[in-house]
């Protein structure tokens, strides 16, 4: 093993490089504790992830992880902060209470076979789960983390260059409550272009969960078929607002935080607001910006490098280049690159969507909401996720949910999904388990 050092705008980060030996070793230990964590009670875990939650939610204790993430994701320290305390509250033993009842039905299925009509059912863990991060806003480590924990995997997970810190602290805080936690969790780094160290990870695991973006789900989803191992998916995705009725002052300040948050690098941040033509465009697009500026109050940007803010400008000069002669086309930014609104009659191409990160969104009016479901239909579908909405018909929520939209929230709410919900149209804890049934008769 190689320990190199990368600088993230002035944060020098120790990263640990395996190769294939040194995998080979990380993965013979787990595989020979499959069983020991399986006889591990749920509860020590809830107990365990609700003690580790609340050290993070100690400000004293996160202070130095928020000031080194919000250097190496180009976030604000208090972005970061905000961010990063409502994953925390996620794994507080109420909430996660909640996520395995909703999720399996019964909490007791992890540990014991439970009565049915039939005789008696039992959830049993796939094995040892390989975690692929690769690129995504951090809140995937603890979630995917404590599902592979909870679940009673053994878990192997790889980190990304572009964020390899948070693990390995989220980790640490592990080990300082329970040693133990090293037999069934270990944390990993290594290059992706070295396939032989994928195809060996991949072949000597029972179950693989990817987090990113399309080339590397795609790489992750054939090794999966080529050894026939179970193939959790997440990203990538696509999510939207819709803004049906007349919305409050407190619906688009909740849209403002929608657009802010994760800086939309998060499969779940709006990317499109779609626009009721009913409703004044004018009153709409200002007091957006007016949200937008209040936002900035509190969920500041980052600036610690210069790309974002390059970028930012570059689609901007694109935009205004394009639709030179569109009258229905209005830019609405900031002096700076703190935020980019893109008013227009025309829909945005794969290309534009993807201009959508550092809180750059599109507004497109619509007479119908047919358009909206052919557009979705015909552009994003396979990709959607979460769609904030604004309104109160629920056949439209139905054609939307029947397009591949697997959350609707509220404007506000589209990061803050509650235990339980659906996660990309499936149930993570039910996905890393098995269902197994005693007949009795």
């Amino acid at each position: 093993m190689e320990i190199i050092k990368r600088d993230y705008n002035d944060c020098i980060v120790d990263v640990p490089v395996y190769d294939i030996s040194d995998i080979q070793l990380v993965m013979e230990k787990l595989k020979r504790n499959k069983i020991n964590a399986h006889q591990i009670d749920t509860k020590y875990t809830i107990d365990l992830l609700d003690a580790c939650a609340k050290m993070w939610l100690d400000r004293e204790y996160s202070k130095i992880h928020v000031e080194n993430i919000a250097k190496i994701t180009n976030q604000s320290k208090e972005l970061v902060l905000f961010e990063l305390e409502g994953v925390m509250k996620g794994l507080l033993k109420e909430n996660v209470n909640l996520l395995i009842n909703e999720e399996l039905g019964n909490i007791d299925i992890l540990d014991n076979w439970v009565e049915t009509y039939y005789g008696m059912v039992h959830r049993q863990p796939r094995g040892l789960v390989f975690h692929n991060v690769s690129g995504n806003a951090f809140i995937v480590i603890p979630v995917s983390i404590a599902m592979g924990l909870i679940s009673k995997n053994v878990n192997l997970v790889k980190v990304s260059k572009d964020e390899p810190y948070f693990a390995y602290a989220f980790y640490k805080s592990l080990v300082e409550l329970d040693e133990s936690i090293k037999d069934r969790l270990s944390i990993i780094y290594f290059d992706s272009s070295l396939a032989d160290i994928y195809d060996y990870i991949v072949s000597n695991s029972d179950c693989v969960i990817h987090w990113g973006g399309k080339q590397s789900r795609d790489y992750m989803a054939n090794l999966c078929s080529k050894y026939s191992i179970h193939f959790i998916e997440h990203g990538p995705k696509v999510s939207f607002e819709v803004v049906d009725k007349e919305p409050s002052i407190e619906d688009i300040k909740g849209i403002a935080l929608d657009m802010s948050l994760w800086e939309q690098k998060a499969c779940l941040s709006p990317r499109i607001i779609f626009l009721n033509a009913k409703i004044n465009k004018e009153e709409f697009l200002e007091e957006l910006k007016n949200a937008l500026e209040e936002t900035l109050n509190y969920l500041p940007k980052g600036y610690y490098d210069y790309f974002s803010s390059i970028k930012t400008l570059q689609d901007r000069q694109y935009m205004i280049l394009k639709n030179m002669e569109n009258d229905n086309f209005k830019i609405i930014s900031s002096k700076t690159s703190d935020y980019t609104i893109v008013y227009s009659n025309d829909f945005p191409n794969n290309r534009e969507i993807d201009m959508c990160f550092s809180r750059f969104i599109y507004v497109c009016p619509y007479e119908s909401k047919d358009q909206v479901i052919e557009y979705i239909q015909k552009n994003l579908k396979g990709y959607l996720q979460t769609m904030g909405y604004c309104g109160d018909d629920l056949d439209f929520i139905e054609k939307a949910t029947l397009c591949g939209v697997s959350i609707v929230t509220m404007p506000g709410s589209m990061s803050f999904h509650k235990a339980g919900t659906s996660h990309d149209g499936i149930y993570n804890l039910s996905e890393l388990t098995y269902v197994v049934s005693l007949q009795k008769d």
